[in-house]
């Protein structure tokens, strides 16, 4: 008999909603902060930006193990309000640990930031899998997304062209040092009763698909 999909969407914002809190707690400090204070002299402007890195990369870990647990729990069949998972080949794996020695096939870990990936796989495990349709319908925002991942976790100058990239395609413009905290730090939008600061239109992103997903 399937199992029904625990809400890891909803779990999913709820982990987005504590990281974004994190850069949330150094603005209103910096902000409540008497200037000349200790605490805007330690906590400037790039030390903001790197409290949205550090949030961020929170959030992305959180949507990787996102994709990992529903793309398991999929694989035993369990059904969300969102998708019935059939599985190409034979029946659904009994157990969730089967299941993931059968995705893992001997290897220590497998990578979810590459939404190419991603979709290959869950093509290969799935009859129509919702992984893959979500992902085919958001692909160009998912990639720029993993490229910010990057760009916090990684130096180099394919990693500073990725971000440019992506901060392009996102927000029109490129940041100096192709700064992936100045990029989530900065305003969406120039009028500003529709603005949102890039770390939470791109949070808002991943919960709405998570939750076409498994809400």
């Amino acid at each position: 008999m399937n199992r029904e999909m625990p809400p890891l969407g909803s779990r999913f914002a709820a982990a987005v909603d504590q990281a974004v809190g994190i850069a949330r707690a150094g603005e209103v400090a910096w902000s409540q902060a008497a200037p000349g204070s200790l605490t805007r002299k330690e906590l400037r402007i790039p030390k903001l930006a790197f409290l949205y890195e550090m949030a961020y990369l929170r959030i992305f870990v959180s949507w990787e193990r996102f994709l990992e647990e529903t793309f398991l729990r999929m694989m035993c069949g369990w059904p969300s309000p969102t998708n019935t998972p059939s599985l190409a080949e034979g029946p659904p794996f009994s157990r969730l640990d089967k299941a993931k020695d059968a995705l893992y096939g001997g290897r220590d870990y497998l990578l979810w930031h590459n939404p190419d990936v991603v979709a290959g796989r869950c093509e290969r495990w799935f009859q129509s899998g919702i992984h893959s349709q979500v992902i085919a319908s958001n692909e160009a925002r998912l990639g720029w997304f993993s490229s910010i991942r990057h760009r916090i976790a990684h130096e180099g100058e394919q990693v500073k062209a990725e971000m440019n990239t992506a901060s392009i395609g996102l927000a029109g413009k490129r940041y100096p040092g192709a700064s992936a905290g100045r990029f989530l730090r900065d305003w969406n939008h120039p009028e500003p009763l529709a603005q949102e600061r890039w770390l939470r239109v791109v949070s808002r992103e991943l919960i709405g698909l998570a939750g076409q997903i498994a809400p």
